[in-house]
């Protein structure tokens, strides 16, 4: 499957700089537009690559993130739960020519409690609605594969902020914190 940026469509409707320095010219591009639902931002240039952010309609509670070369084609892509941070399902990574180069199923890593199980504590907490999606974007967490513990911040009304840690193999609260606007 080839997936290439165009170019032809980012020099039309994306915002773009030309930038010179030492190594010569390049372009950096920065592109938010709504299409069926789903909001894409496209931000990167043609020296580095660029990232892409598409989020769907809620409920959904991820977010498909994509990178590619300088040179437009895919990189790599995945799912990212959240705000963005924890990997999810399949990614696919791919090699300048366009080719398949691997897929890892980042679902491996996790315990017995893994992001599902997650997604459904934050909601019995009312932290989150599995249903309709709302306070999606104020929840953001971090699997660490090491400790097999979930480290998750949910932020509500008045900045008021709740930080968990959680057993991934038990759905155990190790540690639960509550507090105002970042102050412990």
């Amino acid at each position: 499957m080839e997936d290439k940026l165009e170019f032809a469509l980012l020099d039309k409707f994306a915002k773009k700089i030309e930038k010179t320095d030492a190594q010569g010219t390049y372009y950096d591009y920065d592109w938010t537009f709504t299409e069926n639902g789903i909001e894409t931002r496209l931000f990167g240039d043609t020296r580095n690559g660029f990232t892409v952010w598409q989020t769907p309609p809620k409920p959904a509670f991820f977010k498909i993130y994509k990178e590619y070369y300088p040179n437009g084609y895919l990189k790599l892509k995945g799912k990212r739960m959240g705000g963005g941070g924890t990997m999810v399902g399949e990614w696919e990574y791919y090699d300048e020519n366009t080719k398949l180069t691997s897929v890892v199923n980042e679902d491996k890593k996790y315990g017995k409690f893994g992001y599902n199980e997650l997604l459904l504590f934050l909601h019995q907490e009312k932290h989150i609605d599995i249903e309709t999606g709302d306070n999606r974007e104020k929840v953001n967490s971090k699997y660490d594969v090491e400790t097999k513990q979930w480290y998750v911040l949910a932020t509500g009304l008045l900045f008021w902020m709740t930080e968990y840690t959680i057993d991934g193999e038990t759905g155990e609260v190790l540690s639960k914190e509550e507090f105002q606007g970042g102050k412990k």
